[in-house]
């Protein structure tokens, strides 16, 4: 199974606002586009890796005006796609670019702060290592590399305290064992960032179950997710034998979902940023 074949979403229009969407949400949940352990001030170039739309690069940019001050400063976004670039004001830039690749030259130790987040679904466990590995390579001595990702460690537990709740996380932790991806991915890249030789490593752990300011919109998005996911997943699992009965079952599963959500719940989903400097 390769790498493209592994990611189970789209990359078309509708995947793009879904994607927007949850950046947002997902900003409310870390605090903040940039971590709060980079200095600010120190930030002239950034790097978005797996950026997609691009939207990441925007929130950069406007955080680091607010609080270090207008100055020049380049940003830069890569992606294995440029389906979902956008046209890029002045100061913003995209590439395409596999994460695994050897980067082009021009972009070796040039970048104070590397972003890199939600890519569990596009490859095994196996292959974080070996992609912090070669982000350092972009990166300056002193530099940070910021990587947010998901946690699924806590779905199963967290959702049978209702006869639905575990609709949609069943085949999703089948998917997460066929296809060998991470089951706790800032744990995987904690491990990664300290045998990779990073500095000041730290791992921070942002559930949404519990968050009711949250709520609504964490439901709206896991509703999303799984909308889009579920029918694709029992295809690559072998739940469903075709696109008609992967519907039809995945129909059945957003039905429980929903009967789950309006009884006010939320799947224990949890993201983590694991955030580290590289010696100088």
């Amino acid at each position: 199974m390769t790498k493209e074949e592994m990611y189970p979403l789209g990359r078309d229009e509708t995947e793009s606002r879904r994607l927007n969407e949850q950046h947002k949400l997902l900003l409310d949940i870390v605090g903040g586009a940039i971590d709060k352990a980079v200095p600010l001030d120190n930030i002239s170039t950034v790097a978005d890796v797996a950026t997609g739309t691009g939207i990441w690069l925007w929130d950069a940019q406007k955080q680091l005006n607010e609080n270090a001050g207008q100055s020049e400063r380049q940003f830069h976004g890569f992606d294995i796609s440029a389906a979902q670039f956008p046209p890029a004001p002045a100061g913003i830039t995209f590439s395409v670019h596999d994460i695994f690749q050897p980067f082009p030259a021009e972009h070796l130790n040039r970048y104070d702060l590397v972003h890199v987040r939600l890519l569990v679904t596009a490859f095994p466990e196996s292959e974080f290592q070996k992609a912090v590995e070669n982000l350092l390579t972009i990166l300056k001595p002193g530099g940070y590399l910021q990587w947010s990702e998901v946690d699924f460690a806590h779905v199963e537990a967290g959702s049978d305290d209702h006869p639905k709740g575990t609709a949609g996380v069943q085949p999703w932790m089948k998917f997460v064992e066929v296809t060998k991806i991470s089951k706790c991915a800032p744990d995987t890249l904690y491990t990664a960032y300290n045998n990779a030789g990073l500095l000041n490593v730290a791992n921070r752990s942002y559930p949404i179950r519990g968050r009711a300011d949250l709520v609504d919109r964490a439901q709206e998005w896991e509703r999303q997710f799984f909308s889009t996911m579920i029918p694709v997943i029992l295809l690559k699992i072998g739940d469903a034998a075709d696109k008609d009965e992967a519907d039809e079952k995945g129909s059945k599963i957003k039905l429980d979902l929903e009967e789950y959500f309006a009884d006010g719940g939320v799947v224990d989903v949890r993201f983590g940023t694991v955030i580290g400097q590289k010696p100088n």
